[in-house]
């Protein structure tokens, strides 16, 4: 299956001469993707799985094993080395320089990993100026379909409702109305996807939430209290897509406000939940307000709903990461409310400044007053994106009504 960041991740202009750090979630496909790109340069033993105990093994032996195995590949070109999971190794920074520092004209470096590596490459600077960081996101409708062709490449068409809505209308969704449903069904991941099995994906829902909980947390965190970091897994899909209250979780499970907020965190980094803040042109009374939550795999939300809208803000957040790690400019998904509770669902900003605004809507209905009313206010286009709606329309004050199936082709 091939993946969208593969469009990007290797773009010469980008990453020439940089390690590439690979992020997300478990069992999103990086190892897949990695081990697939070392076979389309015909090269499969520069793939170097730090969980393997023979890799461990030869390592220890001789530290120079790595150095050894480019310099007998070496022909001229540089050549591909995957590192997958390296950070479990207490000295994998000085590792990966090792490596790097003199053969940065020899190696093209793919470092993978999920959480940890995510987490660890934050703490300490002896790693930069030699890397740039990409995220893998789980499935988006244009991979599900495998049709790359309408893709955005650039946010122009973003601050232009009535291009974009050009755009949307060109979109050959004969198939994709289908496939978004699966999406919604099974989720982004691409196992239980791939499979369509009711019954496995209840059973690989179960054995993920373990997976991180049990053996992520552990490595992780000293969180010790796993029973209750369980019981905040199940309560926060009832919280998806609301402003999220600490306070309120205090008092459905009895743990201090600062236990919560180190809990999530831990979430966040484990790949498990994401969240958005509000936007305000103030940005330190954004910051003192409440997030919002949502879960990279929305599959498990009860209400159809709060699936779109999950994998709507999955899917923004996807592409504004895209834009950024393509240098197009600073992006980031938010949410605006105000005073009077008139709230927007999502809203683009481009270099701290606001670009369009989304709202997510199962059935068809009448533009949103809230969409509108900030539409107004800020001169940005005001996008409601409709489940199950047949076109693309145009209505007054910068407002349109677009697809999901449509829409979805072109974010990413």
């Amino acid at each position: 299956m091939e993946r969208l960041v593969e469009k990007y991740i290797f773009d010469p202009e980008i990453s020439a001469g940089k390690m590439i750090f690979l992020t997300g979630p478990r069992q999103v496909g990086k190892t897949t993707f990695a081990k697939n790109w070392l076979s389309s340069a015909g090269i499969e033993d520069t793939y170097f799985d730090w969980d393997n105990p023979a890799i461990r093994g030869e390592y220890s032996r001789n530290p120079l094993y790595f150095r050894n195995i480019i310099n007998a590949k070496f022909k001229g070109n540089p050549v591909p080395v995957v590192f997958d999971e390296i950070h479990k190794h207490k000295n994998w920074k000085n590792i990966l320089k090792g490596v790097y520092d003199p053969n940065k004209e020899r190696v093209q470096l793919l470092v993978t990993g999920s959480a940890r590596l995510g987490l660890y490459r934050k703490s300490g600077d002896s790693l930069i100026g030699r890397y740039f960081s990409f995220q893998m996101f789980p499935l988006g409708l244009p991979e599900a379909t495998s049709d790359f062709s309408w893709i955005l490449v650039e946010d122009r068409p973003i601050a232009d409702g009535e291009l974009l809505v050009d755009y949307a209308r060109k979109v050959n969704n004969k198939h994709t109305e289908g496939v978004l449903e699966k999406l919604l069904t099974f989720g982004g991941f691409p196992e239980p996807f791939l499979k369509a099995s009711t019954r496995f994906h209840q059973r690989w829902i179960k054995e993920y939430k373990t997976l991180l909980t049990r053996e992520e947390v552990r490595d992780l965190s000293r969180i010790s209290d796993i029973r209750g970091l369980e019981h905040l897994i199940d309560i926060l899909p009832s919280k998806v897509g609301s402003p999220l209250s600490i306070n309120s979780l205090r008092e459905d499970l009895g743990y201090h406000h600062s236990t919560l907020v180190n809990w999530i965190n831990i979430l966040n980094e484990l790949y498990l939940v994401f969240t958005i803040r509000p936007w305000h042109r103030n940005i330190l009374r954004s910051l003192r307000k409440e997030a919002k939550l949502f879960f990279f795999d929305w599959s498990g939300l009860e209400d159809q709903g709060k699936r779109l809208e999950n994998l709507t803000a999955v899917s923004l957040v996807r592409m504004a990461v895209r834009f950024t790690e393509m240098g197009l400019g600073v992006f980031e998904v938010m949410y605006i409310r105000d005073k009077e509770k008139r709230e927007v669902d999502f809203i683009l900003i481009k270099d701290n400044r606001p670009m369009a605004l989304f709202e997510s809507k199962e059935g068809d209905s009448e533009i949103s007053p809230s969409g509108r009313y900030f539409g107004k206010r800020l001169g940005i286009p005001f996008y409601q994106i409709v489940h199950r709606v047949g076109r693309c329309e145009a209505f007054p004050d910068n407002c349109f009504k677009i697809p999901a199936s449509r829409f979805l082709m072109l974010t990413g």
